[in-house]
């Protein structure tokens, strides 16, 4: 060989070595270094195989080049069977290259004539002193044909391919732990919020659906307590099987572990039927479990009955609301968001009236928590403060849609802020939309209890078809689409400022909730403005003591 050849033949290890250190994902590695190979070896075509061991096979990654009949670039299911092809037990058991021709008469000369080819050399890739695969180049009739001298070189081709398949698998590991639970082997949040991410970006028209399925461990804290955290791990490992499992019945579906005991599945493409049927096994293969513990889950769907979902959060909050109801019901089955569930206690008289009590039973501790929760935003201004305690109150009676409004100087005009709506009210009034969008703007003299609210810290409660009802205010409910609605009001030194929630027959009867809501809307005004306390009339507990 000569010394211009010698010469050409480093630059071209040169540029293998250039393009491994550039290549980050295993497939482009993979595609770019058999490119570069092809042209070092002056090849017809090449192709990169992987080892399957336990199979006895050599899969084909990739072939580039010139191809004869029947190769594509990537082969789904391109394969070749190591005890049919001599050369084969050479490469992968012998550790060592060979040469071949068209001429040999053997099998992989006759796999050289089907591909139109005139001689193949064939080299191992050795990965930690095992071979990890193959380098199988070939070159057509009238080019020289590969002999043993080419052999040295093409092994040092080969090197620079096993060192960046190193490279790739190192970076495909980060790539897996960033992406992955430790415990259960299932993706975790980061790959979620990717997944939902790039579902809504790619269909601004929401004409492909997104379903999320979430579920809840029950009783995993007794578990950990009573048996020990070794013994809750392994429920967690279970379930995590479980989620897989059902996950499998949709194609494509991503199954998740997105906190210690909270597992979720996103399904894109497919109807909300899909993502309930997830749900549904799941559910029964977790009963079938011998730990006994089950699951709560909820399922929320952009082409479901719940309204219009246009963002990944308010389809996991949608989601997150079913399974809390799924929770409290004690529900074996799933519970769908916007959609009631045989199991759920406000379809039963008895068991609602149940569970308003303990709702009830549980204001004190709302009011604790709230107070708690705003003595974290010291510095958040009082809409921000506003918005932590409408979302809090909201939780505790299920409800459907929170409010929160300024009147700026408090002068007649109320402003709509911001907003969160869990389950959609009945759109069929053409009112709806205007009534519920951000930046609306209301004349307080046409609504006088909400006036009343906010210049007197106080608050008002309406039911559609309560005795006693302020017109202006019920009609402005039937608006909104909702049964009933809680507000409170308060001032501070330079604007008045409500709150308002709304429910839906699916929550607890938020005249409850009253005298809490009113406590901590005057604490969060009061807290987000420097120069004091809000006006108005002293405030007063659920027992009639005043509240300092």
């Amino acid at each position: 060989m000569t010394g211009s050849e010698d010469a050409a033949r480093l630059r071209s290890l040169l540029d293998i070595a250039k393009v491994v250190g550039a290549a980050r994902r295993f497939d482009d590695l993979v595609e770019l270094t058999a490119e570069e190979a092809r042209r070092a070896l002056d090849a017809a075509s090449l192709s990169i195989t992987r080892w399957l061991g336990e199979q006895g096979l050599l899969r084909v990654l990739v072939n580039v080049g010139m191809l004869g009949p029947g190769e594509v670039r990537f082969p789904p299911d391109e394969v070749y069977p190591a005890t049919d092809f001599p050369h084969a037990h050479t490469l992968v058991q012998l550790r060592r290259g060979y040469v071949a021709s068209v001429d040999d008469g053997d099998a992989e000369a006759g796999l050289l004539a089907r591909l139109g080819k005139d001689s193949s050399l064939g080299v191992p890739i050795i990965v930690d002193a095992r071979v990890w695969g193959g380098l199988y180049a070939t070159r057509f009739a009238g080019q020289p044909r590969f002999s043993t001298a080419d052999l040295d070189f093409a092994t040092a081709v080969a090197t620079q391919v096993a060192t960046g398949v190193v490279q790739a698998d190192h970076v495909a590991r980060i790539e897996r732990l960033a992406f992955q639970d430790p415990l259960t082997g299932l993706a975790n949040r980061r790959a979620v919020d990717d997944r939902l991410e790039v579902a809504f970006a790619s269909d601004a028209d929401r004409t492909h659906p997104v379903s999320v399925v979430l579920a809840d461990i029950n009783l995993l804290k007794q578990v950990n307590d009573t048996f020990g955290h070794e013994a809750g791990d392994r429920a967690i490992i279970a379930i995590g099987d479980a989620v897989s499992r059902a996950s499998g019945l949709v194609p494509h579906s991503l199954a998740a572990r997105i906190g210690g005991d909270e597992f979720c599945v996103v399904v894109t493409g497919v109807p909300a039927a899909d993502g309930v049927r997830i749900a549904e096994e799941l559910c029964r293969l977790v009963d079938r479990l011998p730990m006994g513990t089950g699951v709560a889950c909820g399922v929320a769907s952009t082409d479901a009955v719940a309204g219009q979902v246009d963002n990944p959060l308010r389809l996991l909050r949608l989601a997150d609301a079913a399974q809390y109801r799924a929770k409290r019901a004690r529900s074996r089955v799933p519970v769908v968001a916007g959609q009631a569930s045989p199991d759920d206690p406000a379809l039963a008289g008895s068991d609602r009236r149940r569970r308003r009590g303990a709702v009830s039973a549980r204001l004190a501790e709302t009011l604790d928590l709230g107070l708690a929760v705003l003595d974290e935003l010291p510095g958040a201004t009082p809409k921000e403060r506003l918005e932590a305690v409408a979302a809090l109150v909201t939780d505790a009676i299920d409800g459907a849609a929170w409010w929160v409004s300024e009147a700026p100087g408090g002068g007649p005009e109320l402003v709509s802020l911001s907003s969160s709506v869990q389950r959609q009210g009945d759109q069929t009034d053409p009112r709806t939309a205007a009534h519920s969008m951000l930046g609306a703007v209301f004349d307080l003299r046409e609504f006088p209890e909400t006036g009343r609210a906010i210049r007197e810290a106080a608050s008002f409660f309406v039911e559609i078809g309560a005795p006693g009802n302020e017109p202006s205010e019920e009609d402005a409910l039937v608006a909104a689409g909702y049964r009933a609605v809680v507000a409170a009001g308060a001032c501070d030194s330079r604007s008045g400022w409500l709150v308002e929630i709304y429910t839906d027959p699916l929550s607890v009867t938020p005249g409850d909730v009253e005298p809490v809501l009113r406590a901590l809307v005057a604490v969060a005004v009061a807290g987000g403005d420097p120069t004091g306390a809000p006006t108005g009339v002293p405030l007063v507990g659920t027992h009639g003591d005043p509240l300092t």
